[in-house]
């Protein structure tokens, strides 16, 4: 039987016995390329399987680098940054409040500081917490805010229609004090949901700081924000008299 160099490669070595070959050096080189041919065929489906793993490693990777950046552009951040202020109040409490304030700004202090006043006076009726934007998705905040934005949250609300000189008033707490809403508002609106929730209060559940009656701006005779500005007064000061080189004093009586 006459068999090509293809063919005895892909001859089982049990079958090795039917094959005459003219010299112990040619069935050793047959088994040898038998051996080398099974090496090189594992070795290919080793390389080819690396190649597809590492090929779903850098798919993987782009779709997520892809969705951190959307997410970016979104304001959807994937890394929450919390905005480090503990919890005021009872967390039992009927007036749940939610601040949804952006970290790395101080813009937001004044009403962090009057909630958690207010919280702190009221503890048993109040719970007032704090969380960063970066804490919500972009649909989540959008579903409980309406937009994305800071926002004060009151028993998962926002907008309250508020008395303002016997005329109902819809204001919604959403951006930043005293752009959006005043505090005076916040104050209103957390006074509606403690009534709503425990009936009136026998005193002010809040006061707000002596404003400055003609200044303008936040803080103003017209703006219920608790700004209080204070212009130092003049310093009345003796005059000063200089006598210049060269020049002498008036002096009466000198002729």
């Amino acid at each position: 039987m006459t068999l090509g160099i293809d063919d005895q490669l892909d001859i089982p070595e049990s079958e090795i016995s039917d094959i005459s070959f003219a010299s112990a050096e040619a069935r050793y080189a047959l088994l040898r390329a038998r051996r080398m041919r099974l090496v090189l065929h594992i070795a290919g489906m080793v390389l080819v399987l690396a190649a597809a793993v590492a090929f779903l490693l850098v798919v993987r990777s782009a779709r997520q680098s892809g969705s951190d950046i959307v997410a970016t552009l979104k304001g959807e951040s994937k890394t929450p940054q919390p905005l480090g202020i503990d919890p005021v109040g009872s967390p039992d409490a009927k007036v749940q409040v939610v601040a949804v304030l952006p970290s790395g700004s101080d813009c937001h202090s004044g009403v962090a500081k009057f909630l958690s006043d207010v919280a702190t006076t009221h503890p048993d009726e109040f719970y007032i917490v704090y969380k960063s934007l970066e804490e919500f998705s972009q649909t989540e905040l959008s579903n409980k805010v309406g937009q994305v934005c800071a926002a004060i949250l009151i028993n998962d609300a926002a907008t309250f229609t508020l008395d303002k000189d016997g005329t109902p008033t819809s204001v919604t707490l959403v951006g930043n004090e005293p752009t959006n809403y005043k505090m005076s508002d916040v104050g209103d609106a957390l006074t509606q949901v403690y009534t709503k929730e425990y009936g009136a209060p026998t005193e002010p559940l809040y006061q707000l700081e002596k404003k400055c009656g003609s200044c303008p701006g936040p803080g103003g005779a017209d703006d219920g924000g608790s700004h209080t500005q204070h212009e130092a007064p003049a310093e009345v000061k003796e005059p000063i008299q200089i006598t210049l080189p060269g020049k002498l004093p008036d002096i009466k009586g000198i002729e």
